[in-house]
């Protein structure tokens, strides 16, 4: 078999195209019409169209602009998500063993084509439609069929693409790729879902509350208005305005935004996530069930203790270790031994091997027959409990010794003249990882409750638990200890079916919870994780099942996960409370003085103004340094509305100070509109800076970009308000007045209120 040579597989790739689905993108100018729909727009439109009716003609060509604008600005946002939602796909690939050229190779799966010849193993996603021509495999197609049974599939049989390799392994010939594929889902594994967010839930009920709210204001300002004979021409852009202030604009470009740049930054850190929940899954994670092997240890094992017995000396316990093992091996026993026995100058040096069988997992031993000089004896290794049955030496009083010390233990013998003696016992242990021990702290410090899933047994278990800072409670599945998870460290004698167990136990108990595995039987727990990881090295199936797929070794991805998706979780919250806040500043309080005065205060092209520039700036929240919470995030949807409405009303209070001021500073309505018009923008793009921190606003900086957007939003709107741009002059005296008053009552006197609401309530 020689495969298909480079320059046909070229040839054939540009007739039939990559192995991938390709995505229906809607085009620029479709997403572009889209802004034009929504609650948002068609209020906006709405109030075009009266503009239009009553001759208002300057009212219409901003607001026409403004929402003009809005369009353009959403779309190149959604444009940079989705780039960096493209550039993380490129690095989560599928890749697969094809013969070219008369050699096997691994290449990327959307390089495939038909005739191609190819290798699937156990762990492996079917790449493509193939032909079976050597082997036999039991297939999983349950996601292509519902099937909940494995299939078996032989020569001649058909793999279609998609379905996962559960047991065996086979050669087989790719016959279609891509779309020509039966069911089409090879792209599967590198799409990132973006099902509805618990954060947009949330958000989305607050504006619910807020809009209905909102409403009622609305209409008593209407009534008012209406018995204040303001004329239909006032009265009805007004009205719609106010609504329009009352509509999360910028909220699906905020989520997105944040949530893929925060994707991007994750995988810099090595961690690629597939679904974009789990970066909200990972801000509210408290706990994570750790496999032992390759994540807390070095997934290597050393010789660490050495046992002789009856008159032999540990090099003789090594020697014959050392001739039982395979000379050319992958065997990490075997691999431990040399190593141990290289260290020691020990050497199959004048020992010929007349016989060797290899490990066999039913006998539990592997043994070789071996000469030197005309001796002639055998050696065998292999399970304690084997050997010793061999050898009618009793060992357990050693093992259980080894096993306090975290040992796996391995026998030695030597038959001579027919007569079987137990040389010795060797000690070998998976070391725990140099970072493991400052990693686990950290997770406790981040309130994560990590707790080790090992197959090892409980003494073991117990040693590199306690030795990498998790604990001492160690408990046995096997001994019912899935109950008693929730407050022990680690879990023993765990086999990958457990997992999904232990899961769904931590889960009815109230938590949230990570689950890290590598192999297909994990992949069922890997799914009904809340964060599903899977480690570096996993079989495809499992890379499939998880939420993030981790590129290194160790517990540091993990860490970052947690860090950065509370990093986020705090910008989308920030962005939250600036949103209610907001809507007190502008309806409440324009509804409220309305109510008072009996005219409007400000415009509704001021509103309209206002609103847009606004939401400019915050969109830019989704790049800014948040300062990760200490502990797990929990959505509190009552102490997020009361600490919101503290401070809007705190706001409010403010604003009727700047109102007064304006009033008493012989300006005329016109310009107390314009007046107020800056005091709201100023002062709702200062609450930005003072938010985001729970302490003084100076704690931390912000990011440039929010540093940017805020920056040049004040710079434009000094220059409208002292202009006089479609709306009545101020001098700059005045001016600077409102930008004096602003920043000190919002960076000075609601700074240090907001400092012990936030500990009052403690979000």
């Amino acid at each position: 078999m020689q495969g298909l040579t480079e320059s046909e597989a070229l040839l054939r790739l540009k007739t039939y195209g990559y192995n991938e689905i390709p995505e229906r993108r809607e085009s620029i100018i479709l997403s572009f019409l889209k802004k034009f729909t929504g609650l948002t727009a068609y209020t906006i439109e709405a109030a075009i169209a009266v503009s239009y009716i009553l001759g208002r003609y300057i009212d219409l060509m901003i607001m026409a602009f403004l929402l003009l604008f809005n369009s353009i600005i959403g779309v190149l946002h959604e444009s940079r998500a989705e780039k960096a939602v493209n550039l993380l796909r490129k690095r989560i690939t599928v890749e697969t063993k094809v013969l070219r050229d008369g050699n096997w190779r691994t290449i990327p799966s959307r390089e495939l084509v038909p005739g191609d010849i190819v290798k699937v193993m156990i762990g492996d996603i079917v790449p493509a439609d193939l032909k079976v021509i050597e082997g036999s495999v039991s297939v999983d197609q349950s996601t292509l069929t519902g099937e909940s049974l494995p299939v078996e599939r032989g020569r001649g049989d058909i793999l279609y693409s998609g379905s996962s390799i559960v047991r065996g392994g086979a050669i087989a010939e790719v016959v279609a790729t891509g779309p020509k594929t039966y069911f089409g889902r090879t792209a599967e594994l590198v799409q990132i879902g973006k099902p509805r967010l618990i954060i947009e839930r949330i958000t989305s009920s607050v504006t619910k509350g807020l809009l209905l709210a909102d409403l009622a204001f609305i209409a008593m300002v209407a009534v008012k208005l209406f018995i204040s004979k303001i004329s239909i021409e006032e009265l009805l852009p007004f009205s719609l305005t106010l609504l329009i202030a009352s509509i999360p604009v910028a909220l699906p470009a905020m989520t997105t935004i944040t949530l893929a740049l925060g994707a991007l930054e994750l995988s810099k850190n090595g961690v690629l996530v597939r679904r974009l929940e789990s970066i909200e899954g990972a801000a509210m994670m408290d706990v994570v069930c750790i496999d032992k092997t390759g994540t807390l240890t070095e997934n290597k094992l050393y010789v660490t203790r050495v046992i002789p017995l009856d008159g032999y000396n540990e090099k003789d316990v090594v020697l014959y270790a050392l001739l039982a093992s395979e000379k050319i091996t992958k065997d990490p026993i075997d691999l431990a031994i040399s190593e141990y026995a290289a260290k020691l100058g020990i050497s199959r040096e004048g020992y010929f091997v007349v016989e060797f069988h290899t490990f066999d997992p039913s006998l539990k031993r592997s043994e070789a027959v071996v000469r030197i000089n005309s001796e002639e004896f055998s050696v065998m290794k292999g399970a304690p409990q084997v050997i010793s049955e061999i050898s009618a030496r009793s060992v357990d009083d050693l093992l259980e010794k080894l096993s306090n010390e975290g040992c796996r233990a391995l026998a030695i013998a030597v038959r001579k003249k027919g007569v079987v003696s137990l040389v010795g016992l060797i000690g070998l242990q998976d070391r725990p990882r140099e970072d493991s021990k400052k990693l686990v702290s950290k997770l406790k410090e981040l309130g994560v409750n990590p707790k080790m899933i090992t197959g090892d047994n409980i003494l073991i278990a117990k040693n590199i638990a306690e030795e990498v800072g998790i604990g001492c409670r160690a408990v046995s599945i096997r001994e019912g200890g899935i109950k008693l998870i929730e407050n022990a460290d680690a879990l023993a004698e765990v086999i990958p079916e457990d997992k999904y167990n232990v899961v769904s136990y931590l889960q009815e108990k109230g938590h949230v919870v990570g689950m890290t595995g590598d192999g297909v039987n994990d992949a069922p727990a890997l799914k009904k994780a809340d964060v599903g990881i899977a480690v570096k090295n996993s079989t495809d199936v499992a890379k499939a099942s998880a939420s993030v797929i981790l590129t290194s070794e160790g517990l540091k991805n993990i860490v970052d996960l947690i860090i950065i998706g509370r990093t986020i979780y705090r910008r989308i919250t920030l962005w939250i409370i600036n949103k209610v806040v907001k809507t007190f500043q502008i309806v409440y309080f324009v509804a409220i003085s309305t109510l008072f005065l009996g005219i409007p205060v400000i415009s509704p092209t001021q509103m309209i103004l206002m609103l847009f520039m606004y939401d400019f700036v915050t969109i830019s929240i989704s790049t800014d340094r948040a300062k990760p919470s200490k502990m797990p995030e929990r959505w509190n949807l009552r102490k997020l509305l009361l600490l919101s409405s503290l401070l809007g009303g705190l706001k409010i209070i403010e604003l009727f100070i700047a109102l007064y001021i304006a009033l008493s500073i012989g300006l005329d309505i016109n310009q107390v509109r314009s007046f107020i018009f800056y005091v709201l923008l100023v002062s709702g793009l200062l609450n930005i800076l003072n938010f985001r921190e729970r302490g003084f606003f100076w704690s931390s900086k912000p990011s440039n970009a929010v540093l940017f957007s805020i920056f040049t939003d004040i710079l434009v709107a000094t220059f409208v308000v002292i202009s006089g741009f479609f709306m009545a002059r101020i001098s700059l005296y005045h001016t600077m007045i409102a930008l004096l008053y602003t920043f000190i009552v919002t960076l000075v006197f609601t700074d240090v209120i907001k400092i012990s609401i936030y500990k009052k309530i403690q979000i």
